[in-house]
Formats: C-alpha cells, structure tokens, sequence
C-alpha cells in the first residue's frame, strides 16, 4: 500500500495529491508537465515536497510534520526513467548488478531469462538498441529488490514496433515479479494492457481515480477531441505455423484467430487498432474477413458522435464506432454480438518470454 498525500509547488501550478494506492500495478495518466514525473521523484525521494506524507506500507518515507525524510538510497524503490540511465562505460553485466540486493532479491539468471538479455550480458551499455536499453534498466531495477518499482514512461523515444516488444516484455516482468508499481505513461492503450488501477493528472490535480476503463469511459463522454488512438494489446498462443496463405493460426481462449504473417508455435503478443474491428448482432456470412469471433458486450461509452464498445472475446478488446452505428445495431450492455476483424488487422508484436 501506498500512502501519498503531498504539496509540492511547480510552475506555473501546485501539485497535490492525497492518495492511497493498494494496486498491484496503477498507471498515472495525464498530459506532459501535468506533474506525474515529479510525483514519482517525489515518492522516490529524488526531489522534497513542501509538506505532506509518503508511506508505503508501514515504513514512513516522508513526514514534514515529524521531520521525517528517508534518504532516497533507503527507500527500497526501484525507479525506471524515461532515458535508461545506464553507465555507458559498463558491461550489461556490470549494470544489472550495480544495485543488486543479493539476500532479498532475484536471481541474475531469472531476471536475465525474462527479459532476455543473455545474449548481450558481455557488450558494452553504450553499444545496445533503444529497446535492450530500456530492457536492462528494468532488469537492473529489479534487482535491486525493491519494495515498490516506479516505471516512468519508458517506451519514450521507441519507434511503434520496438514500443510493443518493450511493453510485452514489461508485462513479462510484472507476472513474473510480484511488486507493487507504478506505471507513468500518456497512453490509455498501454495502461489499459498493464494496469489495475489508474489515477489521472491534470496540473497538478488527481481529477479521477479508478478502474482504467472508468478512465476510458471518462475520456469518451467529455467528447475529448481528438481520442486517443485505441489500441488492443493482448496475449495469444500461436498454435499453427504459417500456412500456404502466409497466415499463422492462434488460440484466444476458447477461440481461434487467424493472423496474417510469420511465427513459431508458442506465447507472442498481439496488437489490433480498436477502429479495424467491426461489430455485427449476427453472424456474417460470404465475407473476406478470416476471423468472425463471439463475443458479449460488457461496456459501451459514447458522446454525441463516437462511441467505445468494450467486448468480452476471451479477453477485452475495445471497439470504436460511430454513435449511428450503435443506435441501428441496438447495441446494449450484456449483450452477444460478432466481433470480425480482417487476418491483416492483427499485428505480432513479440514473443513474450514465459515467467519462470
């Protein structure tokens, strides 16, 4: 559990906050320069509020009012910055250890295996891709043993692919590692994938807290313009190598997709753009789309033109549509309808290691 109830005076604004976080991964959503950065400095003890209290369970790491403010080496917070921060005159090796916590922490071995890095444990920090950068300062974060890890945007400065490989790889890391996080990003499509919980800031203000499709619903009903570009991120197991077609087939739960490209039989993550999905109140017969799936409505968001329709297929996937579009549908909460997406919609993204 976290306790964060602080003023920290910015410009042109205040932060302040009064949060308790019992979730096991919550995401912080907001605009750049909303003040999410300087919260997690905050917390992780890199920078002082003006007055208030930082607890994470029991431990009291901030308290203007006892004079209490533990030194940021002893807070135990493991913190992953949008830049890496690696030392580039060091080994891979030599990084994951730096900070490593052998009594209490993981093993190299375990960490190395998740996120893959065996393969470049010898080569120098400055000689590794934006992703395996990212990758070892997650690795290095974990090993350190820390009793909270704070992720702050790391897929900043990733192109599209690189972006999804390292999400599928951070979501690898918190199956595999049972912590609390916090997770810092502008995409309500990332936060939708990994987290439980979601509090949104907006200069300096917590404006909403709760579940991240209570965000998304917020989002859809105030009529932001533009939306967000939605994304469904999601796991798959490729169970069929590619065919004459060059397609591969993949289980989603009960349910079978097929998928335009090439990978081998086993766990990968999966990506398709909530506006390629199409919804119908039957089943479609005589169309060129491969997949046709089941599925059963669970929410619907709309204004006065768009409208987001959450479909439970084996795992959630959000779907946009017009307003018009629901209205002749008569689409309803708890509703059965068809989900179809075209074979080329779906993209793999990774592999994503399994956790041992």
């Amino acid at each position: 559990m976290l306790r964060a109830k602080l003023q920290k005076q910015l410009e042109p604004f205040v932060l302040q906050t009064d949060l308790t976080l019992n979730a096991r991964v919550t995401g912080v959503f907001g605009s750049s320069g909303c003040g999410k950065t300087t919260l997690l400095n905050c917390i992780a003890g890199l920078t002082n509020p003006d007055e208030g209290i930082i607890r994470v369970g029991e431990t009291d790491f901030y308290d203007s009012t006892k004079r209490i403010n533990v030194p940021c080496r002893h807070r135990q917070v493991g913190y992953v910055f949008q830049e890496g921060l690696l030392f580039d005159h060091l080994t891979v090796r030599q990084n994951l250890t730096y900070s490593r916590h052998e009594r209490t922490g993981p093993k190299l071995e375990q960490v190395v295996d998740v996120l893959e890095l065996g393969h470049v444990l010898h080569r120098s920090a400055s000689k590794l891709s934006g992703g395996e950068s990212r990758r070892v300062a997650i690795g290095r974060a974990i090993l350190s043993a820390p009793r909270l890890l704070l992720l702050d945007e790391p897929l900043t400065g990733l192109d599209r692919r690189m972006s999804g490989k390292t999400l599928s790889y951070i979501q690898s890391v918190l199956d595999a590692f049972d912590m609390q996080t916090i997770y810092v990003s502008h995409s309500i499509s990332d936060i939708v994938y990994l987290c439980n919980e979601v509090v949104v800031v907006d200069r300096g203000k917590v404006i909403q807290q709760g579940t991240p499709t209570e965000l998304l619903g917020a989002m859809v009903s105030a009529d932001r313009a533009p939306l967000p570009t939605l994304k469904n991120i999601f796991p798959l197991t490729i169970c069929k190598s590619p065919g004459s077609d060059s397609t591969v087939t993949g289980k989603l739960g009960d349910q079978t997709l097929i998928i335009s490209g090439n990978a081998p039989e086993g766990d990968v993550t999966a990506m398709v753009y909530a506006r390629d999905v199409i919804l119908a109140n039957q089943k479609p017969i005589g169309i060129s789309a491969r997949n046709v799936l089941s599925g059963r409505i669970e929410r619907i968001e709309s204004n006065d033109a768009r409208c987001v329709v959450s479909v439970d297929v084996g795992v959630m996937w959000m779907v946009e549509i017009t307003r018009s579009a629901r209205d002749e549908l008569k689409l309803e909460v708890a509703a059965d309808v068809f989900v179809i997406v075209k074979a080329s919609a779906i993209q793999l993204i990774e592999t994503t290691p399994r956790p041992r």
